[in-house]
């Protein structure tokens, strides 16, 4: 370079190094490789621009060699990082210790036979223009969910580096020649916008992801509480609601509510197997459905019982809609006779100054009277 400037070169490695810390923290909270490579680039490229910084203020020709093999690493580093992203390739640590020797002797030539930094830097102009351009190559097989405007800003800011870098190969060939190109002062200044603009896609690139993996996590986390309060909720067996969202169930409302038990189902489970039970418990139940509408409530209150709530109704309307459960209920077994069971039901209205609790010990009360009818009957039957 024709003038380096000691402020533009500070401040692009404290630049360059706190984009590694801010990557390097990203990348360990989500679990990214690519952050992580692009943590060490930026970190190689601090190396790099603090060799540059030292070298203007001490001329030590050594220091050529710190700055080109930290800046080849940076270039690794970044297609590393832009390798993982686009096609998710982990490019194992152990290759970059593989080239280390070879990149240690190409690094030791300049210092042995470049007059200048300026010829130096022809060379290191080159490898970032082809760099930068296969990493913005490598980018472009992002899948496209992911590309955003972190994504466009990163892919602008390599192309902008492969321009300039490659203008900078026949210019500074030329100012070594002799040309009196004054523009050139100011390739540290065009240098620092290129790191800030990369620097500043790769964050924006970053917390765009960052910001979808959690809404994708807030996502699944809903919907498994959906799942889990679905089935807190639902009676497995029946597919009828369960006491919990009896709690859950709003109050205020009036309407009657019916307390039903299957008579016998410990016998039916005795002489027919569980497996008839279940199919006795399920058979109640559709069989209630078929009788009550859509809205209303129909759950499971335990074993053998079941709770009712039909808002906005009768006592009349609901003995109309549940009259023909006194018939039984009737399972057709291929190959035997049919299981006919019944079932005992009562009801009560709520509201209107008697609360839901006081309407289901009435409408208790009124099954297990309507099942000691039933029993007194069959008994007098009998005799």
């Amino acid at each position: 370079m024709s003038d380096f400037s000691p402020v533009a070169v500070s401040v692009q490695t404290i630049g360059s190094l706190l984009l590694a810390l801010m990557m390097a923290q990203l990348g360990r909270m989500f679990a990214w490789r690519y952050a992580r490579n692009w943590a060490f680039a930026w970190l190689a490229m601090s190396v790099a621009l603090a060799s540059v910084r030292i070298y203007i203020a001490t001329q030590d020709r050594a220091l050529w060699m710190v700055y080109l093999m930290a800046e080849w690493a940076f270039l690794g580093l970044l297609y590393a990082g832009s390798r993982e992203l686009a096609d998710g390739m982990h490019v194992p640590v152990r290759y970059f210790f593989y080239c280390a020797p070879v990149a240690l002797v190409l690094a030791a030539l300049p210092v042995r036979f470049a007059r200048t930094f300026n010829d130096v830097f022809v060379g290191q102009a080159a490898a970032l223009s082809i760099g930068a351009l296969i990493s913005f190559l490598t980018l472009g097989r992002t899948g496209p969910s992911r590309r955003q405007v972190g994504w466009q800003t990163m892919r602008i800011a390599l192309a902008l580096m492969t321009i300039v870098y490659g203008a900078y190969v026949p210019l500074f060939t030329l100012y070594t020649m002799g040309w009196n190109l004054w523009f050139l002062s100011y390739s540290s200044l065009v240098d620092l916008l290129g790191c800030i603009v990369l620097g500043f896609g790769m964050i924006l690139f970053t917390t765009e992801q960052a910001s979808r993996e959690l809404k994708d996590a807030v996502t699944a986390l809903q919907t498994a509480r959906d799942q889990m309060q679905q089935k807190l909720h639902t009676d497995p067996l029946t597919e009828a609601l369960s006491r919990h969202a009896f709690l859950a169930m709003p109050r205020g409302i009036n309407g009657v509510v019916i307390m039903l038990d299957i008579d016998h189902l410990k016998r039916i489970n005795d002489e027919a197997g569980h497996d008839m039970g279940d199919l006795v418990i399920r058979s109640t139940a559709n069989a209630v459905r078929a009788r009550i509408r859509a809205d209303d409530l129909l759950f499971r209150w335990g074993g053998d019982e079941f709770l009712i709530i039909v808002p906005q109704s009768t006592m009349d309307v609901v003995n109309a809609r549940l009259s023909t459960l006194s018939d039984g209920i009737r399972i057709e077994r291929p190959g035997r006779d049919p299981l006919v069971f019944n079932v005992s039901w009562g009801g009560a209205e709520f509201g209107n100054g008697r609360t839901l609790e006081e309407a289901m010990r009435i409408a208790d009360m009124a099954m297990y009277g309507r099942r000691e009818s039933r029993r007194f009957t069959a008994a007098a039957a009998r005799s």
